[in-house]
């Protein structure tokens, strides 16, 4: 399609020397903003796609992905609950829980808290915190009679440590006739979790079930069921058995998946997320305008040029390739380098952003702001993809006037006063 001489004269286009020189330079700065878009856009969606899949695994990993809430609160028979949910298909752990909220004491320092009371064997088996235990041990965790685990950030922030005690208080304490006493007690911390999650680190504790209900005053019973599958996607295949199983055993009350508890979260994420990648895709599309005064100015330039090409027996068609070929050059290489910037970027944006800090002593990544500790960034090759896609389909476009005004050139009119 293309001929060798239409190539040799595109090239030698791009490398104009003396007096038209000016045009290489502008072509170069159209490179450089081809480049700099791809990158911005290619590092930028691949945090904020790290971002939102990092969330989703610290908020599942953390709460599970189906929540079943009995009519009235509290779950009498819940051992048999769980043995009946364990059945079903695609389920992986079913946990009973109580969770409450309290106010921490160390000292003379307080805070507010939400105590998860859990089974220390179901504690084990949630990787998410089992596996990031950074001081003491899950093994000397329910041993006691006043145990907890806490999060690294408020130990951090309290200067708290593996033996340290906290004073736990809540509202719902005894009835008097002077009205309601608060509820005072002791606990132990046992170990020192972190999940990499801001709140979950500052503001939550775990207690062993059997404690939980003493604190409380649950108790036998439990609060709700936190039901664990195979894979999260599974909810919408493995939602129906899990209510059949449910009401066909006289169990009153509803089921709520991560999807519903995190709806408005994870939908402004997305939002966020296509908002920035048109935002983004403008940088691109300016400098597709660069290439297209670039190559206005090229045809300006190479009107004689052209007109004598005419004569000598260049098609029309010939003429408009030469020019494609010229602009294209300049996105492909622009777009394929971009590619190569934003995805080296995007996979080593936590050293970068450590050098920086390093540098300067800003802090280029608070965790307190963006609840996570590092910055996250995947790479997903189906948005690598559609970014270059955008890229080349700008450029080529941009490239089809300049290119078309080439070929109309009328060599009479061009070389008449030659």
């Amino acid at each position: 399609m293309f001929r060798s001489f239409e190539w040799m004269l595109a090239f030698r286009y791009l490398r104009l020397k003396g007096h038209e020189g000016f045009i290489s330079v502008i072509a170069i700065f159209s490179l450089l903003g081809i480049i700099l878009g791809v990158m911005a856009l290619i590092a930028t969606m691949s945090v904020m796609g790290g971002f939102r899949e990092e969330l989703l695994g610290k908020v599942i990993g953390f709460k599970g992905h189906l929540l079943y809430q009995p009519v009235g609160g509290k779950i009498s028979d819940y051992e048999r609950s769980v043995e009946l949910l364990s059945s079903v298909q695609n389920v992986v752990h079913v946990d009973p829980i109580i969770e409450g909220q309290v106010m921490a004491s160390f000292g003379d320092y307080a805070t507010g808290a939400i105590v998860r009371g859990m089974r220390p064997e179901d504690l084990k088996e949630r990787p998410l915190v089992a596996d990031h235990i950074v001081a003491g041990s899950l093994d000397d965790f329910g041993t006691g009679d006043h145990d907890l685990a806490v999060g690294v950030r408020l130990a951090e922030n309290y200067n708290l440590h593996v033996g340290s005690l906290v004073t736990l208080i809540t509202p719902k304490g005894r009835v008097t006739p002077f009205g309601t006493v608060p509820r005072l007690s002791s606990y132990e911390i046992k170990a020192i979790f972190e999940v990499g999650e801001y709140n979950y680190d500052s503001g939550y504790f775990f207690m062993p079930l059997d404690q939980a209900q003493k604190y409380f005053k649950y108790g036998d019973t439990v609060q709700y069921l936190e039901i664990t599958l195979t894979h999260p996607d599974l909810i919408t295949e493995t939602y129906p058995y899990i209510d059949q199983r449910l009401k066909a055993t006289g169990h009153l009350g509803r089921l709520v998946d991560w999807r519903i508890l995190n709806k408005s979260f994870f939908n402004a994420l997305q939002i966020e997320r296509n908002v920035m990648f048109i935002i983004l895709t403008l940088i691109i599309l300016v400098a597709v305008f660069n290439v297209i005064s670039t190559m206005i100015m090229l045809v300006r330039s190479k009107n004689k040029d052209i007109a004598i090409l005419r004569t000598m027996g260049a098609s029309r068609a010939s003429i408009l390739r030469v020019f494609f070929i010229t602009g294209s050059t300049i996105g492909v290489l622009g777009t394929f380098l971009g590619v190569w910037a934003g995805v080296s970027l995007a996979k080593n944006l936590q050293n970068i952003s450590d050098l920086i800090e390093k540098l300067t002593g800003a802090k280029v990544w608070d965790a307190e702001i963006r609840f996570i500790s590092e910055i996250p960034a995947i790479i997903d090759p189906g948005e690598v993809i559609a970014v270059t896609v955008v890229s080349l389909t700008l450029t080529f476009l941009a490239t089809l006037y300049p290119a078309w005004r080439a070929a109309k050139t009328d060599p009479v009119e061009a070389l008449r006063y030659e």
